[in-house]
Order: structure tokens, then C-alpha cells, then sequence
């Protein structure tokens, strides 16, 4: 996983601060479904930024942007912009704080999410 700019390929990390309006890059601490998953944090405000440039990845992240547009806004943060550039699929989500859900049996964020 990307730990920081100097990682990502010019005109992509570019791409990104204009978009996020920032430069402020913290990688997320887990994850394993894309090459780039951070929060950059600009004067508007914070955006997390997932990212992916493998086969693998970039099919995860289209089905991952198409499955957020079947759901409620109340049930997943909002895609505010994506892009493709240098042979990455890169998007930016409404910043939420929080932590995964716990999905596994008997979990109480089941019956939430149900």
C-alpha cells in the first residue's frame, strides 16, 4: 500500500491535491482492497482518497464506486469525485471518522447494518 506521495506516480498525487485541495497525506492504518487508501486534509476540510492501479484493484474499487451509488447516503459516505490518470483509478469519499464494522457472527454492527 502506498505509505506517502513520493509513492504515487506525479501527475496522479497532483491530480489528487487539486481535487482534495490539500496536501496533508496520512495513510490508512488497514485496508487491503486498494493500492492508495489515505486521508488528505486541505482547508476545506478532509477527504478520504482510495486509490488502485493493479487489475485487481481497479475492479475492486469500480464495483466498490458502483455499489456506494446504489446506497443511501445514510449507509455510506459519498463519492465526491474520481479520476483516471497514469493507469490509476482514484476516488475521493466523504470523510467519515470511525472505525471498520465488525462483521462477524454474532457481531452487534450486524444487526445495524441490517
Amino acid at each position: 500500500m502506498v505509505g506517502d506521495w513520493t509513492a504515487l506516480p506525479p501527475a496522479v498525487a497532483a491530480e489528487i491535491m487539486q481535487r482534495a485541495g490539500g496536501s496533508d497525506f496520512h495513510a490508512a492504518a488497514a485496508g487491503d482492497h486498494a493500492e492508495l487508501a489515505a486521508t488528505v486534509t486541505g482547508p476545506a476540510g478532509a477527504v478520504f482518497v482510495k486509490g488502485a492501479c493493479s487489475q485487481l484493484g481497479v475492479r475492486s474499487l469500480r464495483y466498490e464506486l458502483r455499489a456506494n451509488n446504489a446506497v443511501s447516503r445514510r449507509h455510506a459516505p459519498a463519492v465526491l469525485w474520481t479520476f483516471e490518470a497514469g493507469g490509476w483509478l482514484v476516488a475521493g469519499f466523504e470523510h467519515c471518522d470511525g472505525r471498520h464494522a465488525d462483521l462477524s457472527p454474532g457481531s452487534a454492527d450486524l444487526d445495524l447494518l441490517a
